[in-house]
């Protein structure tokens, strides 16, 4: 059995391939760890013919790739496929979990390439079983900056891997340029870096306390505001990673979003992406 660990929690792989005929030891060498004792997530992968594993009634279709349902036992927890039958889509995976995402098992067709787990179906198991430990996923780059994590929140093409080259440059760690989890400890909020990257891949295995929550956008002067909560949250929660099929996991993802919020200063960074943006940050952060 493999063992990793993402954002502080054990996923645990028991797989009948090597990891490298699944691309795995790439995207998950960086982050694994000794066997770990403690609650976490176990995932037996096998493959086989994802049609064939029985679905229940379909509850979400976010009009991607992937859509959740019903498991067809009617146990407690979710079916998810990923990829469905269509002209230019062949169904890839289905995924078989409990409603704490803490045992999943994955059927998936093998084809050329790596195994979904390096890209999306990974992050989907993250984003479920993250919810368990306080925990959210961001769509966001992660620093950090001399001890204090800044967690840089922006849509696709706002400037997130820009920015890290600009703290690189700096002095600070990139943790991640895309996804990024951020986790209610008891000694406070930290954000860590996860397997799955962005346009620059950057995906390290770094934790840092949350010092600030700075929401991106290009603009052509460079200016910090900080963000009540109330307005904050709805900014995030577009670039947050929701369970939207389930009213449970939504209320309890909304409520460690608010917790968070509560507890971390939130600004709203207009910039022309240039190396004064960081000395603008640092002196208001102190």
């Amino acid at each position: 059995m493999f063992t990793c660990s993402i954002a502080g929690i054990p996923f645990r792989l028991d797989c009948d391939r090597p990891l490298e005929t699944l691309g795995l030891r790439g995207r998950f060498g960086p982050f694994a760890v000794a066997p770990m004792d403690g609650p976490g997530l176990t995932l037996t992968w096998q493959a086989g013919d994802p049609a064939a594993v029985p679905v229940g009634e379909l509850l979400f279709d976010p009009g991607s790739i992937w859509r959740v349902y019903r498991r067809a036992d009617g146990a407690a927890g979710w079916a998810v496929r990923i990829g469905y039958p269509s002209p230019d889509t062949a169904l890839r995976a289905t995924l078989v979990t409990d409603a704490d995402w803490s045992t999943v098992t994955m059927v998936e067709r093998l084809q050329a390439g790596p195994s979904l787990l390096t890209c999306g179906a990974g992050e989907l198991l993250l984003r479920g079983r993250v919810l368990s430990h306080d925990g959210l996923v961001f769509h966001a780059a992660g620093l950090d900056d001399r001890g204090q994590g800044l967690l840089l929140v922006g849509h696709s093409g706002a400037g997130k891997s820009t920015q890290c080259g600009l703290w690189e440059a700096a002095g600070a760690v990139a943790m991640n340029d895309d996804r990024v989890a951020a986790r209610l400890l008891p000694g406070g909020p930290v954000i860590f870096g996860t397997p799955w990257g962005g346009t620059a891949e950057i995906a390290r295995q770094h934790q840092a306390p949350l010092r600030a929550i700075i929401v991106i956008e290009q603009a052509l002067e460079n200016v910090l505001d900080p963000l009540p909560p109330a307005e904050a949250a709805a900014l995030l929660l577009p670039r947050t990673f929701l369970p939207y099929w389930d009213a449970g996991l939504m209320a309890n993802a909304t409520t460690q979003l608010h917790r968070l919020l509560d507890l971390v200063p939130i600004y709203r960074l207009a910039n022309r992406a240039d190396a004064a943006v960081v000395d603008l940050v640092r002196s208001t952060l102190g």
